[in-house]
């Protein structure tokens, strides 16, 4: 489809660079001699040129039937190679255009058509001629100018019989200017211009000189002399219809135009701010391959500078001071440093969100990474690549076609650069491969990606990324363009966009990729696909010799490959950590389970009594323990309440496991025993078996109902607190009170408390008084009886009571506990 159009889409048709910009550079400094001066003085840069206004011109005046192949056959002037002579070394301006250099420091403007002519020649008003062809005879000096230098066959031409001066006034009418300089020594500049023969074609049809008159004088060593001649301010050869200026973008945009702009880089730039914000959250989740991401940013850092750093040396560097260098040298770097972060972001950014949708061909990206490059499914997905970049190119050039435009070249910045780049071969893959991981991954896969993860509906997704795709790629990222508006890109990219929209779907990333990097380079190379010159269509060749290389990898590893099924999965590192985290959160929410559940689920009920207990961990699973067992007689009437609380040093997991050894010592034994023996009992195997830097308090209380008394021993954990006719007081037990499992062998003792009816018991662990507020101050001891005293315990039953000192402790330390907190409230 392509090549049928091509005729007709192609601004570069039947067209291509004849010479290359070392000859064409070569040429002028052959020239220079000639017309005065020498050109190894004088720096010179050189851009090839498409004259889109040009084109625009002759489509409106000629209707859209114009087709570009004839308009290059014919040898109109659709571009040119520009190049500006200046001072060297000079400059410290930073220039985007060959125009902006012009004017800031050149003297001279050459544009040299593709058959090899001079078509334009202008020099700088406000600096230096350079110019001067001795001669006292103003049409024998015009003549030699245009015919035996500018390459003008002017048996072709006739010459106008006016004489004009550089504002249209006639100075000799009806004469021939056969004038010599002493007649016009005023400096006034003079325009002689001929016309075409009906009879010749394909050349242009004007050829207007302009020059001025010089004398210059010289001292030198043979004496004094005077020397008369002409310096020549510009040369135009040109054709109906051909502006005056030559530049390579079209009219002015219209408002409507400039506002739809606005919106697109708005859309660019939400694009951009949210694969900075994703990126960034992933960094802060865990969730980046660093070597990967790193891996990213260096190479679209060393290719987005290295290509910059190139062109420049091609381009300003010669013009430019030390000063101009430097700031050009950083501007480049910060340029690569932002782009860089921009990729290894966005690749950061569409990896999470592929790998969590388990897109296609993610595990092809993981086997690259890990340099698997023999792979069955690679091959098949670089031939689906190609296949689709194909399919790509036949539907820009069907929507170009129905758009009635053609398709120009947008490498850059600076406009068609690569044609004058050395070595171009390299710099054209720079640029395609940069590009090509800039759309594949910042916007083709980010966008689909994130729309995905947002929307459910399959249909939805599709059709809000075909959208955006083809808006953010019409802003950046394109290195092919059109002489149209920007509505017309958008539409052209937004019609190629469902192709690359439906290859991320059914295929993924390495085909997207290779699509858009076979259709990018393929149009990359048709400014010089059919040059005469070898210099010229090597590049072309080069290129395409490459691409189908590329092509027979992959059906030689699709036909012989390993299959992805036989390589190790990859698994991310920072999904291992995840998957790590979450096996451990569910062992810790087994454990805490586990813990819960060693715990009394209901309190015993009694008419003696009214006890309550509640545990609060710091952490999923904390160190504390406590319980309460009743001991019913044979007639199953209560007849003891057994109560303890347990605290393991320590918090956490390392807390935990001894608090569960614990409970089951106490276990056997609580329920009959008393107090003071089973302590002593238990001391021993757990000085066997816990970690002699694991401290373990335990107070045991026994209530006797009939005997109405309290045995207490006590392990070194907090003293008890008895509440009696609204006084709250510690209860002080015996000696020792060594931690249990601190010595093998300790003979704990028990003290008996008589109690009586309205009687309040608290038992806790030391995360009540060690509570912390926000300054740092702790709840304290002191406290503690205090805030016994503070709550109606007459009134209130053991489960409000004890919500009170919860609610209490939560509130003072901001709901951030400091220790495992367990409390026992007995109301008698």
């Amino acid at each position: 489809m392509f090549f049928f159009l091509r005729p007709n889409i192609d601004y570069f048709a039947s067209g291509a660079i004849s010479e290359s910009k070392d000859q064409v550079e070569q040429n002028i400094k052959v020239m220079a001699p000639e017309l005065g001066f020498s050109a190894d003085s004088l720096a010179i840069m050189s851009m090839r040129k498409q004259h889109l206004n040009y084109y625009d011109i002759l489509t409106d005046t000629m209707g859209n039937e114009v087709e570009p192949a004839k308009l290059n056959q014919a040898a109109l002037h659709l571009q040119s190679w520009e190049s500006v002579l200046g001072t060297p070394f000079n400059s410290s301006s930073a220039f985007a255009s060959t125009e902006e250099l012009f004017k800031d420091a050149g003297s001279l403007k050459f544009n040299v058509s593709n058959a090899g002519r001079v078509i334009r020649m202008s020099s700088n008003p406000e600096s230096h001629n350079p110019t001067f062809v001795k001669g006292d005879s103003l049409l024998a000096l015009a003549s030699h100018v245009v015919q035996d230098i500018f390459s003008y066959n002017l048996d072709e031409y006739e010459l106008t019989q006016d004489l004009f001066d550089t504002n249209g006034n006639v100075i000799n009418e009806g004469q021939n200017p056969q004038r010599n300089l002493s007649e016009n020594s005023s400096g006034e500049a003079l325009r002689i211009q001929w016309e075409r023969k009906a009879e010749v074609v394909n050349s242009p049809e004007t050829l207007t000189l302009e020059l001025v008159p010089v004398v210059r004088e010289i001292d030198s060593e043979a004496g004094f002399r005077t020397e008369f001649g002409f310096s020549i301010t510009s040369f135009e050869a040109r054709n109906t219809f051909e502006p005056q200026e030559l530049s390579s973008s079209g009219g002015e945009e219209s408002n409507d135009e400039l506002e739809f702009s606005y919106v697109l880089f708005s859309v660019l730039f939400i694009l951009v701010i949210l694969i900075f914000a994703i990126g960034t959250r992933n960094i802060f989740k865990g969730k980046v391959e660093w070597r990967r991401a790193l891996a990213i940013f260096l190479l679209m850092f060393l290719g987005t500078y290295g290509w910059r750093a190139i062109f420049f040396m091609n381009s300003y560097d010669p013009f430019l001071s030390s000063t101009g260098v430097f700031i050009g040298t950083i501007n480049n770097l910060l340029f690569g440093l932002v782009v860089g972060l921009y990729a290894s972001l966005a690749y950061i950014s569409w990896e999470a969100l592929a790998r969590s949708q388990n897109q296609k061909q993610v595990d092809l990206v993981d086997a690259l990474w890990q340099r698997n490059f023999f792979l069955r499914e690679t091959g098949a997905g670089l031939v689906q690549g190609i296949a689709l970049g194909g399919i790509v190119i036949g539907m820009m050039s069907v929507l170009a076609y129905a758009f009635c435009v053609v398709l120009v070249q947008a490498d850059s910045q600076f406009g068609f650069a690569e044609a004058g780049i050395t070595p171009k071969v390299l710099t054209i893959n720079m640029s395609a491969w940069t590009a090509t991981w800039l759309v594949a991954t910042g916007q083709i896969g980010f966008i689909y990606s994130i729309l995905k993860s947002c929307i459910k509906r399959d249909w939805l997704v599709s059709a809000l990324s075909v959208i955006l795709i083809g808006i953010s790629i019409t802003v950046l990222g394109r290195l092919i363009g059109t002489n149209g508006s920007v509505w017309t890109d958008m539409g052209i990219y937004i019609g190629i966009a469902i192709i690359f929209v439906y290859a991320i779907r059914e295929f993924g990333l390495l085909t997207v990729s290779t699509a858009w990097w076979f259709f990018t380079v393929f149009f990359l190379m048709l400014p010089y696909v059919g040059s005469d010159s070898l210099n010229v269509s090597y590049v072309a060749w080069g290129q395409y010799v490459f691409m189908a290389l590329i092509l027979m990898y992959g059906f030689v590893i699709n036909r012989y490959g390993q299959s992805i099924s036989e390589v190790e999965v990859y698994i991310p590192e920072y999904e291992e950590r995840i998957n790590q985290h979450l096996r451990v959160e569910k062992e810790i929410e087994i454990a805490r389970e586990s813990q819960l559940k060693l715990m009394p689920l209901q309190a015993p009920k009694s008419e003696a009594f009214d006890v309550y207990g509640f545990f609060m961990p710091s952490f999923e699973v904390g160190g504390d323990y406590f319980d309460y067992i009743l001991t019913e007689d044979e007639q199953g009437n209560a007849e003891a309440l057994t109560m303890t609380v347990v605290d393991v040093s320590g918090k956490s997991m390392r807390a935990a496991m001894p608090a569960v050894f614990t409970s089951g010592l106490l276990l056997s034994r609580i329920k009959h025993d008393c107090p003071d023996e089973v302590l002593s009992d238990i001391t021993e195997p757990l000085f066997d078996r816990t970690d002699k830097r694991t401290f373990i308090t335990c107070v045991l209380a026994r209530y006797d109902i009939k005997a109405q008394k309290l045995a207490i021993a006590n392990a070194g954990h907090c003293r008890p607190i008895l509440k009696r006719n609204g006084i709250a007081e510690y209860i002080h037990t015996p000696k020792p009170s060594f931690p249990l499992g601190m010595q093998k062998h300790v003979k704990y003792q028990r003290e008996t408390v008589s109690v009586k009816k309205g009687d309040f018991f608290l038992l806790y662990s030391d995360g009540l008084p060690e509570a912390v507020n926000e300054k740092g101050e702790r709840f304290g001891f002191d406290e503690v009886p205090r805030l016994i005293e503070s709550i109606d315990t007459d009134k209130l039953t053991a489960k409000e009571i004890s919500k009170e000192i919860k609610r209490t402790i939560q509130k003072f330390s901001n709901y951030q506990l400091a220790d495992d907190t367990t409390i026992i409230c007995l109301k008698i």
